[in-house]
């Protein structure tokens, strides 16, 4: 006994050592976690909808799906907006009913994007544990990816957007995911099947044909190179994947063309086979320049595709590209880059659904790069975020003070061309410093994690790009909302019709863009309908001009208020100008 009782209380201690490590571990994770939910709160929530992210026109045709109860034709203004597919806006219309009560409704709006950025992490979680689940360090392959993918630039800027892109994202990720199935575990072509077919129906839903064209050619040219895919499973699996994705496929178009058939070929016709193809760019914009997605790629997904280049080089280059590990993203990335290259649309945000596929290619080129390099790379992002960090709080600090006393005003003229510089949110900031301490808080933990492990690497440069995010969008996002936002010239105008004798008069909209005529709308909370001068319904016309264009007002009409958005730096000279009518409203049958 006197022998024994020594190793068993050695042996309860190291069983409690391994227990207290066990829960350490689990609750570092937890806690990384809620940065993570805490990175997609900030800037998704209290402001307005912005123009430079398409949210306008997406926030105005959820606002007529939710406040009409339609759910076929996407309206935007009163007028048909065919462009996108409406499965994104319905699932914001929901998140609307859900949350509306206690949140605005842009903000309601925009937590669908959360949700789907919640979908994509999970399908490219399960994605990167059945690629590499033969590799030896495969629990760090899967956070590394993970990690890679959160700190994303383009997916700060975009994947807090009430956009339809990240709804794509999240199908396309899920269709990864079955393939990814049919690579590692074809004995598991029912889940294969299901979820290919349901990535595939919402990635349609969601934006049209571009991502499932690149899906199809994707799954063509793997069942080509892999001799295993070549068995009855996989053909059970693209009859499941194709009996999923027939209600997304079918159910809305048939009922948009049984309804109008115009509309239809609007949609399907210009909007997807016309802008790939490049007949209707001039009339509807986006156009594709020469090797661009080349360009944008390397800043939208850093440091996730200049890695992904990296391990496309090394396999390509040794012969080992066919490992399963590598082949799947690798397709997928080739061939979504050589769609988007002939494409004769193209803007930076369609990178956004292959941001999954470069970072599972990036998890590993990661891993190669020598710990000396990390070293070095680690400590420059440190001291550089950490500047950033501290210029951001500075910068807060000053803006709160009135302009006339204001400390270090030449900083704060610095940013003269990106904030109001006399602006004053009138309002205490208790939650937003609560947040970016937060955010602090976690990038001071960070400087504990090793740099030079690949994994601390990756979860390094997340936490410093939630920290400048997270910083920016809570401490300035008053000032960068007043900037961004259509509300302060509608204000404005909506303070003069107010004081005016025909306050109770109908504003009209004479070829307003699809940006400002749905927050017209919002903001005045009057229906604004689409007016020309010779033939109007109500007294009141708002237009936009060139601010050096002439002032002259149509004939029977006359202005009566102007005003620009402050610094508007996305639509440049742009003036709006409200009319008043003082014809004869009995000969254009205008309410007297």
């Amino acid at each position: 006994m006197l022998i024994l009782t020594p190793t068993i209380k050695s042996c309860n201690e190291t069983w409690g050592n391994h227990i207290i490590s066990d829960r350490r571990h689990i609750l570092s994770k937890l806690a990384w976690l809620g940065l993570v939910v805490l990175f997609f709160i900030a800037g998704a929530v209290g402001h307005d909808p912005w123009w430079k992210h398409g949210e306008t026109y997406s926030f105005g045709i959820i606002n007529h799906f939710y406040q009409t109860g339609t759910w076929l034709v996407p309206m935007n203004a009163g007028t048909p907006f065919m462009e996108k597919p409406p499965f994104f806006y319905w699932t914001a219309v929901v998140m609307c009913w859900l949350f509306g009560g206690f949140l605005p409704l842009p903000d309601a709006a925009r937590l669908a994007s959360v949700f789907y950025m919640l979908v994509t992490l999970f399908a490219l979680w399960k994605s990167s544990q059945l690629l590499f689940a033969r590799q030896h360090a495969h629990k760090n392959l899967e956070w590394t990816c993970f990690w890679l993918f959160l700190g994303s630039y383009g997916l700060a800027w975009y994947g807090h957007a009430l956009a339809t892109d990240v709804a794509l994202m999240a199908g396309t990720t899920l269709a990864l995911y079955g393939m990814a199935f049919l690579i590692c575990a074809s004995d598991r072509w029912r889940s294969a099947g299901w979820w290919i077919g349901f990535g595939f129906g919402i990635a349609f839903m969601s934006k049209g044909f571009v991502i499932p064209g690149i899906l199809c050619l994707s799954g063509l040219l793997l069942w080509c190179i892999l001799p295993e895919l070549r068995i009855r499973q996989t053909i059970w699996a693209i009859v499941l994947a194709i009996v999923v994705a027939t209600p997304f496929l079918f159910i809305w178009p048939v009922l948009l063309y049984r309804h109008s058939p115009a509309l239809f070929m609007e949609w399907f016709w210009d909007n997807n086979v016309g802008r790939f193809l490049g007949f209707s760019v001039p009339a509807l914009g986006a156009e594709n320049r020469p090797f661009y997605f080349l360009y944008v790629a390397p800043v939208f997904a850093f440091p996730s595709f200049p890695l992904a280049c990296v391990k496309a080089i090394i396999v390509l280059r040794n012969g080992s590209w066919r490992q399963r590990e590598c082949l799947l993203p690798l397709v997928i990335s080739i061939v979504g880059m050589a769609i988007f290259m002939i494409s004769a649309s193209g803007r930076r945000v369609y990178l956004l659904p292959l941001l999954p596929a470069f970072s599972l290619l990036a998890a590993p080129a990661l891993l190669s790069i020598p710990s000396r390099f990390l070293k070095i790379w680690n400590l420059t992002v440190r001291i550089s975020f950490s500047i950033a960090a501290i210029g951001i709080w500075a910068l807060w600090w000053i803006l709160r003070y009135p302009v006339d006393i204001r400390p270090l005003a030449w900083y704060a003229d610095y940013f003269g061309t990106l904030l109001p510089l006399d602006y004053s949110p009138g309002h205490n900031q208790v939650l937003a410093c609560a947040a970016a301490l937060m955010a602090a808080l976690f990038w001071v933990v960070s400087f504990r994690l090793k740099p030079s492990f690949h994994l601390k690497t990756a979860r390094i440069w997340f936490a410093g790009i939630a920290l400048i995010w997270c910083s920016a969008f809570t401490l300035l996002l008053p000032w960068i909302d007043e900037t961004r936002s259509y509300r302060p010239i509608f204000k404005q105008m909506m303070m003069f019709v107010n004081h005016s004798p025909y306050v109770h008069e109908c504003i009209g909209n004479h070829h307003l863009d699809e940006n400002t005529a749905p927050m017209l709308e919002h903001f005045s909370e009057k229906t604004a309908p689409l007016e020309e001068f010779d033939h109007p319904t109500c007294r009141l016309i708002l237009t936009a001009a060139d601010p050096n264009a002439s002032k002259a007002a149509p004939l029977h009409w006359r202005l009566v208020w102007r005003g620009a958005r402050p610094r508007p730096r996305d639509i440049e000279n742009e003036e709006l100008r409200l009319y008043l009518y003082e014809g004869n409203t009995q000969i254009l049958g205008v309410s007297p």
